[in-house]
């Protein structure tokens, strides 16, 4: 079967809002959610909004090139918002980080399909992929193969999932130390003499 997008911006731009939305509606302890969608979003989808705003046509670089570009130019571009937005007033948060590079791939999309737009249809860029399963009546070892990849997938995303569902218990310990009413950590009194009054605080800290 032959899957043919002709604007592969759009539904990328509707992951980022769903992502937007799961952040800001949905409790933060369903964590699987947010790694699921925020991987692409920070690794994947602000360098291929760029590079489709740079290349708009299918014929400047090759599907090959624009998908390793894409995540090597996701890279740079989380990186310098990172850094741009480590001296603004805001500092570096997840709402800085989400809004920022949520502005960065609707911008430079928008930019794509404004340049797409000059284009004749056959040279404008889209994504076509050939989806096909086995047939039943190949080989046993096609049909091995096949078998042996779905449950090698579904296995790996169950292993995910509980990794994420259950975090690694952190190592225990007792903090134990003294400090002076103040709150100061130093400037004890070095000798105190039979019937001379002083105050500590004792903290005990599991």
């Amino acid at each position: 079967m032959k899957v043919k997008i002709n604007n592969e911006l759009i539904p990328l731009n509707l992951l980022v809002l769903i992502l937007i939305l799961i952040i800001n509606f949905l409790p933060s302890n369903i964590m699987i959610i947010r790694i699921i969608l925020g991987l692409p979003f920070l690794l994947f989808i602000p360098g291929y909004t760029l590079i489709a705003a740079l290349f708009p046509g299918k014929k400047e670089i090759d599907k090959s090139e624009r998908l390793a570009l894409s995540f090597g130019m996701s890279i740079v571009v989380v990186t310098f918002l990172g850094l741009l937005i480590n001296y603004m007033p805001w500092g570096i948060r997840l709402e800085t980080i989400l809004y920022f590079t949520a502005s960065f791939i609707i911008i430079t999309s928008f930019i794509a399909w404004l340049r797409r737009r000059r284009l004749e249809d056959p040279e404008k860029f889209n994504v076509e992929f050939h989806l096909t399963l086995p047939g039943w009546e190949s080989s046993i070892l096609s049909r091995a193969l096949f078998v042996t990849l779905i449950l090698a997938i579904v296995g790996a995303l169950g292993m995910m999932t509980y990794v994420v569902v259950t975090p690694k218990e952190a190592k225990r310990f007792t903090e134990f130390y003294i400090k002076m009413p103040e709150g100061q950590g130093a400037q004890y009194p070095q000798k105190l003499v039979a019937g001379e009054k002083g105050e500590f605080v004792v903290v005990i800290d599991n």
